[in-house]
């Protein structure tokens, strides 16, 4: 009976623990580290990478020869007469092998190139993985804030369902007792009936939300998916130079710059078609002969006998070893080659304007933001001011109201003017967080 106690009390414990677990809340610095492998955008430039990886060895093949084997077996059935040599000829069986090899002496430096691009498209395909959790990373604060923006509104719409239900009790009973007319009970019903559609409203858009954070992490289901509060009060705002080191380290401008290096061996491998190619080649092959229905023998002159003459004798008495040299020397193909190293010339002119082009919005974009921060600093104290002050008022008329001193339209509109400066406050302050967090991360590499 006590090991059965035992283990209940163990099982209790193990499934309390596992509903914890389950039901713990993520931080803003594990969405955004979890999302870094697991985000879809990011797996698929991982499987990219594994892509990459083969064709650097296929380049590296390229420095190696080939090789190739053939194997042929035929067959001649029915007699036939040979006219030119007046020999009747036999049904008979053959085989023939052949091992193959060539390999490439000089071909402009083809195989240099080829390497070093695929190389440099690794690197591009890293700094374009940057650029994605870059990116990624914006995208998560700005949906995990927007939890928490909704979350707040949730709160708030919650407070006024409480504020407008406390007061249609109190004028129901005054109602019934004939101490207020039926208007003011209608027009805080109403005002009931608005502030539940806003708190419906509110809970639909805290519950998207999460969904659209979530689907920024992972592709899968999250069980008990929930984030934690950030401590927005006391911004910490400091004006940055933007260095040229920010916007050298940027991933979109290492992108542009590999880019750019990618288009100058384009221009190289254009060049090399030309130069002459040189191919060393060699060859082995053998066969064999079988007339249907004899031995394989043939007549020794010497001795005047036939002697065996089988698979593996015939093999080895026809080995034939061929070695040779070749060459290919371009003179004129339609003008082809020299037109395609010319379009490569222009690509890379592109590329240029385009790399300088992301530099300057790189510059813009981080001025931009920096202003942006200033100014929300700006609208955030102005709104905190009128958000303090609202509510102060309201808590007055709050107190009248309950005493009978105001009636219902200054009461409802002090309310209302409450909820969209305490929505307002809330938004600036987000808004700030989140601009303060893009400056940050522009700095930050």
């Amino acid at each position: 009976m006590k090991k059965l106690f035992k283990y209940i009390i163990i099982s209790c414990f193990c499934l309390i623990s596992i509903n914890t677990f389950s039901q713990k809340k993520w931080t803003l610095e594990k969405c955004i580290e979890y999302a870094k492998e697991h985000n879809v955008d990011v797996i698929k430039q991982k499987i990219r990478t594994n892509i990459i990886n083969s064709d650097i060895k296929i380049a590296k093949g390229s420095y190696l020869p080939d090789a190739s084997f053939n194997g042929s077996q035929n067959f001649s059935l029915g007699n036939s007469f040979n006219v030119s040599t007046g020999v009747g000829q036999l049904e008979s069986s053959s085989n023939s092998f052949s091992l193959s090899s060539s390999l490439n002496v000089f071909n402009g430096f083809s195989n240099k190139y080829k390497l070093q691009k695929s190389y440099l498209s690794k690197e591009k395909l890293e700094a374009d993985i940057n650029q994605i959790q870059f990116d990624l990373t914006l995208n998560i604060t700005n949906k995990y804030l927007q939890v928490l923006f909704n979350k707040e509104i949730l709160k708030i719409a919650k407070e006024q369902v409480a504020i407008s239900q406390k007061n249609f009790n109190r004028l129901e009973r005054l109602y019934k007792n004939a101490l207020t007319g039926k208007r003011e009970l209608l027009e805080i019903e109403s005002t009931l009936a608005s502030d539940k559609k806003e708190k419906a409203v509110a809970e639909n858009n805290l519950a998207n939300s999460l969904i659209t954070l979530q689907e920024l992490l992972d592709v899968k289901q999250i069980e008990n998916f929930d984030i934690e509060e950030i401590p927005i009060e006391n911004l910490n705002l400091r004006s940055n130079q933007i260095s040229e080191n920010i916007i050298e380290n940027n991933p979109q401008i290492i992108a542009s710059k590999i880019d750019l290096e990618l288009k100058n061996k384009d221009i190289q491998l254009s060049k090399v078609n030309f130069y002459p190619r040189v191919n060393l080649n060699y060859s082995y092959s053998s066969n064999y002969f079988h007339i249907l229905g004899q031995d394989d023998v043939v007549f020794n002159q010497q001795t005047n006998q036939n002697v065996p003459n089988g698979f593996f004798t015939q093999l080895d008495n026809n080995r034939t070893h061929y070695i040779g040299i070749s060459a290919t020397i371009p003179i004129f193909n339609r003008f082809l080659t020299k037109e395609n190293y010319k379009k490569s010339k222009e690509e890379l002119k592109i590329s240029e304007a385009e790399l300088s082009d992301n530099k300057q919005k790189l510059r813009n974009k981080i001025t931009i933001a920096t202003n942006d921060v200033i100014a929300s600093k700006v609208s955030l104290d102005a709104s905190k001011i009128a958000f303090k002050t609202q509510k102060q008022a309201f808590e007055i008329i709050q107190t009248q109201y309950s005493k009978g001193n105001i009636g219902n339209y200054e009461f409802l509109e002090s309310k209302s003017k409450l909820v969209r400066n305490t929505s307002e406050y809330i938004k600036a302050k987000y808004d700030t967080y989140f601009k303060t967090k893009i400056l940050k991360f522009y700095f930050k590499r």
